[in-house]
């Protein structure tokens, strides 16, 4: 599943208030999301694999 396919899922949920959680086969890789919320985001000048806040479209998952 890719990023944007989890977002659109997490976006459709009736509940916004369900707890989501995605696991692999391995007992220790979990991911609890409780939602999203949507950001102005930019990237970091300083480090390009971070964002910091801005005025580009992003989404947060909480």
């Amino acid at each position: 599943m890719q990023v944007r396919e989890l977002i659109a899922r997490l976006q459709a949920l009736p509940n916004q208030d369900a707890l989501v959680i995605i696991a692999t086969g391995h007992a220790n890789e979990w991911l609890l999301a409780t939602g999203i919320v949507e950001r102005g985001i930019s990237q970091s000048p300083a480090n390009p694999d971070f964002v910091v806040p801005g005025n580009d479209p992003g989404v947060e998952i909480i």
